[in-house]
């Protein structure tokens, strides 16, 4: 049985972090459409990580689909997102290889690929100025 295909979504308040879960057979103007509804309920969202967990991604994501979220992204968070920073948890090697990519879309924030949750968090948390605290 095939998963029904959405992005879930979920705030983590403590370390300031918005979880996007990529499930099922998307493809990219389904996947940031969900995206950008999500994001469109959190009040500044540009002050939060993003935490990108693509292990149950099964479509493709289109290269012209990430620069278009991303010209929407420089639109709406205004630069005010500086700082920040991008954890994509996937063993996809296309998702890899696009780490060049998102940093050009998302010149504000550094960004980083892994294999795990764990090591997601844990590179999210070494960095966070809430962790500093």
């Amino acid at each position: 049985m095939s998963l029904r295909a959405r992005v879930t979504f979920s705030i983590d308040e403590a370390s300031r972090t918005l979880v996007f879960r990529y499930i099922g057979d998307l493809t990219g103007d389904q996947l940031y459409a969900q995206i950008i509804e999500h994001i469109q309920t959190v009040e500044a969202p540009w002050l939060y990580d993003f935490l990108v967990d693509a292990r149950r991604l099964e479509g493709v994501i289109q290269a012209s689909d990430t620069e278009a979220f991303g010209r929407w992204w420089a639109e709406y968070a205004q630069g005010n997102d500086a700082g920040r920073r991008i954890a994509v948890v996937s063993s996809d090697p296309l998702i890899h290889a696009r780490k060049s990519l998102r940093d050009a879309i998302f010149p504000h924030r550094t960004s980083g690929v892994f294999d795990t949750m764990d090591e997601a968090q844990d590179w999210l948390a070494a960095a966070s100025p809430e962790a500093a605290a």
